[in-house]
């Protein structure tokens, strides 16, 4: 069993000796789920009730496993208020063995409250891991630092309310929201945590690269707000009108902190829409959102953006997935001969995932070099999944400054590089770059005054080959 947190012992007596005279919960109250979650705690009154309740609660629990008189002496002493020296008369024993016994009841009676509070942090972590659409968390490559990032702004008490991960396909957005999820599970910071998926497609590794299940309509407003009540336990809303169920539900978000995730928020309906709406509903809530598409116009929300993993985490990942498909001699390989796929495939986990997929039938050279040329039909979906509904909302501009790009040098080039080998006039090409920097297609780098602009490696893969089709079709 878990130990008991060592400051609960003083602060179940804290808690008893100011029965009468106005309960001030110390710190670890307020960090309990069991107070958080009582139907008498409330961020007015403060969790004053809550504790008190908790504690009568557990003193019949203490009646019935260590026995009524240690239950006696402590609703003697503290809730009858008498002295120790009453309360030996009463009991018919000396002063000493009250003071004994009262603080070894002191410690049963902690106990028995930090047992209630285990037992709801495993039934919340439970029911809230059933939410998550990963259902085996995957390890990680590369993404310590932002995962540290993200936890700390979402455990903040205060601003930043909307947080979002975003980055091109593939590139492990809903892996880190799940991992930051997770991580706070043992920690009591939201009240509980709602999981939304506007997903509308899934790239299956398992199923040759094709989408996986049947089309998912485009997630709407009140769909999100259904989803919302429906995981947060809130069915009395169920049946009311739009309007009346968005005003409850923003009202119950407003009264204590819960965290709702928005994964693949780009493929929601109207999500330019949507995004402002969700203002209205944080502080003390958050909502995390994942996304393809940049949210830095928007004011309020914080943007945590992936980029590619480097070579040494690449090459990590690609032993670690080889070694999980039991494909030891790709897990042994070193690193100048692993090297080649990273060069071709960048750091996307997504792709580094498919060329291991394909090396128990295929060697490492022939898969690179259909990731190279754009070769197969797992080939083809990847970069379909990853980049075609990117590249169909682009303008024709934004479509001609990509196609250019991998004349660019790997560090990046500035405005009159870029200028120069597009052919652009000089006032659309600001524009076409702040969409193909929106739509996470081109990397900002450089400093306030220079600014430089780049692209992943997949990407410059996909341009040299791929998109040479789809600027062919009608």
């Amino acid at each position: 069993m878990e130990p008991i947190r060592k400051d609960l012992p003083e602060a179940v007596h804290s808690a008893l000796r100011t029965w009468h005279t106005g309960l001030q919960p110390a710190p670890p109250w307020r960090e309990m789920l069991i107070v958080a979650q009582h139907p008498a705690s409330s961020p007015v009154a403060g969790p004053d009730r809550a504790v008190k309740q908790l504690l009568l609660a557990a003193l019949n629990t203490l009646a019935e496993q260590v026995g009524e008189d240690a239950a006696q002496i402590l609703r003697l002493r503290f809730l009858d208020g008498l002295t120790a020296a009453e309360s030996a008369m009463q009991l018919n024993l000396s002063e000493d063995i009250v003071y004994k016994r009262q603080q070894a009841a002191i410690a049963e009676l902690a106990a028995i409250v930090w047992q209630a509070e285990l037992e709801a942090r495993r039934t919340r972590e439970t029911r809230i891991l059933g939410r998550l659409e990963i259902k085996e968390p995957p390890r990680l490559f590369g993404v310590d630092g932002k995962l540290a990032e993200l936890t700390k702004l979402l455990a903040l008490e205060g601003p930043p309310w909307l947080i979002a991960v975003v980055g091109i396909g593939g590139i492990g957005k809903t892996s880190l929201a799940d991992a930051g999820v997770r991580a706070l599970l043992p920690r009591p910071l939201f009240a509980d945590v709602a999981w939304v998926s506007a997903r509308q497609e899934r790239f299956a590794l398992w199923n040759g690269g094709h989408s996986d299940g049947e089309a998912v309509p485009a997630l709407t407003f009140e769909g999100l707000l259904d989803a919302m009540i429906d995981q947060l336990g809130f069915q009395d809303l169920a049946r009311l009108p739009l309007a009346q169920r968005q005003d409850s539900l923003r009202a119950r978000l407003k009264v204590q902190p819960y965290l709702v995730i928005l994964d693949n928020l780009e493929t929601a309906t109207d999500y330019r829409v949507l995004v402002p709406d969700l203002q209205a509903f944080v502080n003390p809530t958050k909502v995390l959102l994942t996304s393809r598409h940049s949210l830095h116009d928007f004011p309020g929300v914080h943007n945590l953006s992936l980029d590619e993993l480097p070579a040494a985490d690449s090459l990590a990942l690609l032993r670690h997935e080889a070694a999980e498909r039991g494909l030891a001699d790709v897990a042994a390989a070193s690193d100048g001969t692993l090297l080649p796929i990273h060069e071709v495939a960048g750091g996307n986990p997504l792709a580094l995932k498919l060329v291991v997929g394909q090396m128990h039938s295929v060697s490492l050279s022939h898969v690179v070099k259909d990731l190279r040329q754009a070769r197969g039909r797992r080939v083809d979906e990847l970069y379909r999944f990853i980049y075609w509904r990117s590249w169909q909302l682009l303008s024709d501009q934004a479509q001609r400054v990509l196609a250019i790009m991998p004349l660019v040098a790997e560090s990046g080039g500035g405005l009159e590089q870029i200028g120069a080998l597009s052919k652009l006039a000089e006032d659309e090409l600001p524009v076409a770059l702040k969409q193909l920097v929106a739509l996470c297609l081109v990397d900002v780098r450089g400093t306030v005054e220079a600014r430089r602009y780049s692209i992943h490696r997949l990407t410059e893969t996909f341009l040299l080959n791929e998109v040479l089709k789809w600027q062919a079709m009608p």
